[in-house]
């Protein structure tokens, strides 16, 4: 960033609001580090202008992007072909979501490419906070893109997943797609509502909020009552701002194991990054540069 030139490539983030974002500075952070002539901005275009936004990523041939809220379901029409892209992951295609654009063999300016690294950085922050989420019973409170691109992982995992939505039709949607997709699976996901949940929550070894509900400005929020919560069980929170959401307090207080959201950011920021810079990470251990990104995020 101190280095700005005519060969200074430009990355961004999209999402309205995006102020919170702390993907340039982590983000920002790996190309001081790594000696890559780049800058990362923060933008948020109105929904209305959000088309002509990825027209003027791909005319000004920025080298790649993040999408956040709420435009990580803008990438697809009606009959769930690739919108604004050119093409897009099955991952994608299956969750309707892309947190990532690409450009196809490293070739700015070719053929764009859309994914989501999401499920990838829940995953990871688990495992990193010492939780295997590997058969085991999990309740994942959403139905959105994020909560889609997680449970499809879950899932694979050969975890119990329970999918806790507003109601039980638009959780049944996607409990009946991703039954579809794993048609082996010997237990399927099931659906309750968050009116239910209470009484069926003492079941869960892990709850995860794919929801935005307790994001800031709102941090007064939570997706859940605290009679939800129960001593020994495991709960993450993908919002990250502010690091301990509401849900998270009433969890410790309750005796839960907490996993903030910081480190889903961190592990899907990564796999973004590799995404635009394999050659440059190829190198490195992903220690190494998730330490470089959370010392970034710290200022």
């Amino acid at each position: 960033m101190a280095s700005i030139n005519g060969k200074t490539e430009t990355l961004c983030i999209f999402g309205h609001p995006v102020a919170h974002s702390k993907s340039p500075a982590m983000h920002n952070a790996l190309f001081d580090a790594l000696g890559i002539n780049a800058a990362y901005l923060p933008y948020a275009p109105e929904p209305e202008n959000f088309a002509k936004a990825i027209e003027g990523f791909k005319a000004m041939k920025f080298r790649g992007a993040n999408v956040t809220i709420p435009y990580k379901t803008e990438f697809f029409n009606a009959d769930g072909s690739a919108r604004l892209v050119d093409e897009l992951s099955e991952i994608s295609k299956f969750t309707g979501s892309v947190n990532t654009l690409y450009w196809k063999d490293g070739i700015v300016g070719g053929t764009l490419c859309g994914t989501t690294t999401d499920p990838y950085g829940c995953v990871r922050n688990l495992e990193e906070n010492g939780v295997s989420p590997s058969n085991k019973k999990i309740a994942l409170l959403g139905n959105g893109g994020a909560a889609k691109a997680i449970a499809y992982t879950l899932v694979e995992q050969q975890n119990n997943l329970t999918i806790v939505c507003r109601t039980q039709e638009k959780g049944q949607a996607l409990a009946d797609s991703l039954n579809q997709a794993f048609a082996n699976k010997s237990t399927p996901v099931q659906v309750t509502t968050f009116g239910d949940f209470a009484s069926v929550s003492a079941n869960f070894d892990i709850i995860i909020n794919a929801t935005s509900v307790g994001m800031s400005p709102n941090v007064d929020e939570s997706p859940l009552t605290e009679d939800s919560l129960h001593e020994g069980q495991v709960v993450c929170d993908i919002v990250y701002t502010p690091p301990r959401t509401k849900l998270l307090q009433m969890a410790e207080t309750k005796g839960c194991k907490v996993v903030t959201g910081e480190g889903m950011l961190v592990h899907q920021g990564l796999e973004s990054f590799k995404k635009w810079f394999p050659k440059e990470t190829e190198n490195k251990t992903n220690e190494e540069l998730t330490a470089i990104m959370r010392k970034g995020m710290q200022g």
